[in-house]
């Protein structure tokens, strides 16, 4: 029985693959650009310094709520993990609590709460109880009780809720997850308690703008969004996975061979600047390569790569 033509494909493709692989020294189980997840975030966040330092200033100074606000692919994941890693297990992570309240398509006000009771009865110096009654009125009670907790002991709670666009679809479902976060963020006699970090696609801050006005107006950085990938930022991270996909450290500095200046440009002027579409226009300039190594055995990647071979 002759191949058909789908696995000829796959056959004819990963042959031609792993030619350019081995001629680039990159080990065939890591060709590069694949995964969702950079081999390492510093890029990402480096470009958002001034957002990293607002963050800081407003939880420092617990001046007000956040929300980031962005198109998916904009870093937001890498932006928030590195907040959340630092004040969890940080050198300073003993100033405050964090709480992350994911998956919040299905949410309920008192869903919500539980949750986040949830999160922070990891910490030993609260006491929250193992069993919650069923009345949400009684749930938010017990969060008025650890609020009053976390004052006395002055240790601010920063709440992340993550992909605010999952509930605001429903309008019946963000109405509850809208009304719980205002009613833990406006906790606090002198100053809130538990700050809101949001995050979100646009159509998530239209509706709390449409159904929430007073939480709108809590916000002190409203609706920021993340910095863009240009030249610099978009070699950086062609070298970071040419040196993941060989097995090597990465430094300042490190090669983005073969991708000349020209393909660089390139992959900035076809990406929306985000960090998914940089990685992925990366990618297809990587298959392009490839391809061309095959035709005539030309290793480096330019412009005119990307506009023959994809």
């Amino acid at each position: 029985m002759g191949t058909d033509q789908f696995t000829q494909a796959l056959d004819d493709t990963e042959s031609v693959q792993k030619r350019y692989a081995k001629q680039l020294g990159i080990k065939p189980d890591r060709i590069p650009f694949t995964a969702e997840t950079l081999p390492n975030p510093e890029v990402a966040v480096r470009v958002n310094d001034d957002l990293l330092n607002e963050v800081a200033s407003h939880i420092l100074n617990r001046a007000g709520h956040v929300s980031i606000i962005d198109r998916r692919g904009a870093g937001e994941t890498h932006f928030r993990d590195l907040v959340y890693d630092a004040l969890a297990n940080g050198p300073r992570s003993e100033e405050f609590h964090i709480a992350r309240i994911r998956e919040v398509e299905s949410i309920t006000t008192r869903r919500f709460y539980t949750r986040l009771l949830d999160e922070l009865s990891q910490y030993e110096d609260l006491e929250i109880p193992d069993a919650y009654p069923h009345p949400t009125d009684e749930v938010r009670q017990i969060v008025e009780d650890v609020a009053a907790q976390l004052e006395e002991q002055d240790i601010a709670c920063i709440i992340q809720v993550d992909q605010l666009e999952d509930a605001a679809r429903n309008t019946r479902t963000y109405e509850q997850l809208l009304a719980a976060l205002q009613s833990v963020g406006d906790l606090g006699d002198e100053e809130p308690v538990f700050l809101l970090f949001l995050f979100g696609t646009p159509i998530a801050s239209e509706r709390i703008d449409e159904l929430r006005e007073t939480l709108t107006s809590r916000l002190v950085a409203k609706d920021r969004s993340l910095e863009r990938f240009g030249f610099a930022e978009t070699d950086e991270l062609i070298g970071r996975w040419l040196a993941f996909a060989r097995e090597e450290e990465y430094s300042d500095g490190y090669s983005s061979d073969p991708y000349s200046a020209s393909a660089i440009d390139e992959v900035v002027d076809r990406s929306d600047g985000t960090p998914r579409s940089i990685r992925q226009q990366c990618y297809h300039a990587f298959r392009a390569g490839a391809r061309q190594f095959d035709d005539i055995e030309t290793v480096e990647i330019d412009d005119s790569t990307l506009d023959q071979y994809t």
